[in-house]
């Protein structure tokens, strides 16, 4: 992945220009490393299309969550990349980009084994934002097809409550560029799950929900020749590891990040972050 910003490309310079001064300034978020982070900077500011506003929004959201949930996000490499490239793995990162440009992944909730164990959340937050920290993914954006066929009642009733308003925060708050969730057979018990989503994030994003019964109907609402056969597809490979190394090194840039606690209070923004213990 490049990111590498041209010369002639004064929005990109004057954008980032602005950034760092906004950053140097922040009253709780402080940079402590001593490497360039424009390439940490330039992914939200193309994921927000170069809103000032929303870019410093996303950032700020990001950089709390990430520091409130160390056990998610430390130390990421290949086995967590391993995990995405097993035999029907739960969360598979496909290499071929659609007919649009957009990376494409996907969710099969048939083969979640635990819901409440730390790898889990690791595989649900840190691992795809890897995948998101890719050039595709950043200019283009991601696609989504969450597989609910098959998928274990049992096992679906004990996904946290937690753990859906942690992903729509993300998604309120667009840390991946998300252009389209296209979900398969979801059961009807997980309706509830669904109408709280709705109450946490916003009508763009919903609005960007594809609801179908059948795999063989993926293909009216995305472009499948870079599926797996399973779903309609022709291709079957996927992400290699490079995409994840250039991710890995932007999120441990993040890791770099001090939070001052004291002074988020003075920070007018979403009250539950008050309660975090940030270190």
């Amino acid at each position: 992945m490049s990111n590498k910003i041209s010369k002639d490309d004064n929005r990109s310079l004057q954008s980032l220009e602005l950034f760092r001064n906004w950053l140097a300034k922040h009253s709780f978020l402080k940079y402590t490393g001593n490497d360039n982070i424009d390439d940490l900077l330039m992914f939200f500011l193309r994921v927000k299309k170069f809103s000032m506003q929303k870019a410093y929004d996303s950032f700020e959201f990001t950089i709390r969550f990430i520091k409130s949930h160390p056990d998610w996000y430390l130390n990421p490499g290949p086995a967590d990349y391993d995990y995405t490239h097993k035999p029907n793995s739960p969360l598979t990162f496909l290499k071929n980009v659609d007919s649009k440009g957009r990376r494409v992944a996907i969710y099969r909730m048939k083969n979640v084994d635990n819901f409440d164990h730390v790898e889990f959340f690791r595989r649900m937050f840190m691992t795809p934002l890897l995948f998101y920290f890719d050039i595709d993914a950043q200019i283009n954006g991601v696609v989504l097809v969450v597989d609910f066929s098959e998928a274990s009642m049992g096992k679906m009733r004990k996904v946290p409550v937690q753990l859906v308003y942690d992903a729509f925060q993300f998604s309120k708050y667009d840390v991946m560029r998300l252009q389209q969730i296209n979900v398969i057979g979801m059961p009807s018990f997980f309706m509830p799950i669904y109408e709280l989503a709705k109450k946490l994030t916003s009508s763009k994003i919903i609005q960007r929900f594809n609801f179908i019964n059948d795999k063989k109907e993926l293909s009216k609402h995305m472009d499948v020749s870079g599926l797996p056969i399973e779903y309609g597809g022709k291709a079957d490979e996927l992400l290699d590891f490079a995409a994840f190394e250039s991710g890995i090194e932007i999120l441990n840039k993040i890791h770099k990040f001090n939070v001052n606690l004291s002074k988020i209070h003075e920070h007018e923004n979403v009250g539950s972050f008050r309660k975090l213990e940030i270190d």
